[in-house]
C-alpha cells in the first residue's frame, strides 16, 4: 500500500505533467506567442498550479528549449532563429523518414489502414478549404496533424515522443499575421501522395514524397519575413 507521501508526490508529479503538457501545447497551437512573458500569477490561474509547480514547469520547457527564463525578467516563450531551424529540420527529416518506413510495415492491420485512409480523407478536406485559408499557423496546424497521425502508426512512441519535441520547437517563430498567399502549394506538401503511395505498399515512393514534402515546407518557412525569427 503506497504512503501518504507517496500519492502526494505521485500526484505532484501528475500535476507537473499536465500543466507542462498543457504549456506546451499552448505554444504550439498559437495561444502563447515567442518573445511572449510568461508572469507567475497567470500562469497559476491558467495552469491551476501553485507557484512553486509554475517555476518548474518554466525549467522543464526551458530544458525542452521552449521557454527562455531570464534573470530579473521571468519566463518568457523563446524565439527560434533561422539557424535553429535549419538544425532542428536536419534531424527532424531523418527522424520522419525513419517512421515512414515503420508505418508502412504496421498497414497489414485493417484497423491502421482505416486510420490510414482517415487521414488521407482529412488531408484532402484540408486541400480542399485552402483555397480560403491563408494564415501560416492553419497550415503549420495541418503539418502538425498529418505527421502526428503518422507517428501514431508507427507503433514505436519514443520515436513519436521525439518527432513531436523536435516539431514543438519549429512553432516557436513568430506566427501571428503571417501568410501564405503564393506559397501555399508548398505548404500544403505533398500529405495526400505519401499516403496514396504507403496504401498501395509503395514505400520507397512514400520516402521520396515525404522528402519533398519536407524539402518544401522547411524551405517555405525560411522564406518567412526576419519578424518571424529571433535575431
Amino acid at each position: 500500500m503506497m504512503s501518504k507521501a507517496g500519492r502526494k508526490n505521485r500526484k505532484g508529479g501528475e500535476d507537473l505533467d499536465n500543466a507542462a503538457n498543457q504549456l506546451r501545447a499552448d505554444i504550439q497551437q498559437g495561444r502563447l506567442v515567442p518573445g511572449q512573458r510568461l508572469v507567475e500569477t497567470d500562469m497559476m490561474q491558467h495552469l491551476g498550479v501553485t507557484r512553486g509547480r509554475v517555476r518548474d514547469v518554466f525549467k522543464r520547457l526551458a530544458s525542452e528549449g521552449l521557454v527562455q527564463i531570464d534573470k530579473n525578467r521571468g519566463a518568457s516563450v523563446r524565439k527560434i532563429s533561422r539557424d535553429e531551424v535549419m538544425h532542428v529540420t536536419e534531424v527532424l527529416e531523418d527522424i520522419s523518414l525513419m517512421m515512414i518506413k515503420k508505418a508502412a510495415r504496421q498497414l497489414d492491420n485493417p484497423s491502421n489502414r482505416k486510420k490510414l485512409q482517415d487521414t488521407l480523407a482529412a488531408a484532402r478536406q484540408f486541400r480542399k478549404e485552402s483555397t480560403h485559408i491563408i494564415k501560416v499557423q492553419a497550415y503549420m496546424d495541418e503539418n502538425a496533424r498529418f505527421w502526428g497521425s503518422l507517428a501514431a502508426l508507427a507503433g514505436n512512441p519514443i520515436l513519436a515522443d521525439i518527432r513531436f519535441r523536435l516539431q514543438t520547437l519549429l512553432f516557436r517563430f513568430a506566427m501571428e499575421g503571417l501568410t501564405v498567399h503564393e506559397e501555399r502549394e508548398k505548404w500544403l506538401a505533398w500529405h495526400e501522395d505519401i499516403i496514396a503511395a504507403l496504401l498501395k505498399g509503395e514505400t520507397a515512393e512514400a520516402v521520396r514524397y515525404a522528402k519533398k514534402s519536407m524539402a518544401d515546407v522547411w524551405a517555405a518557412i525560411l522564406s518567412l519575413p526576419d519578424r518571424a525569427f529571433s535575431g
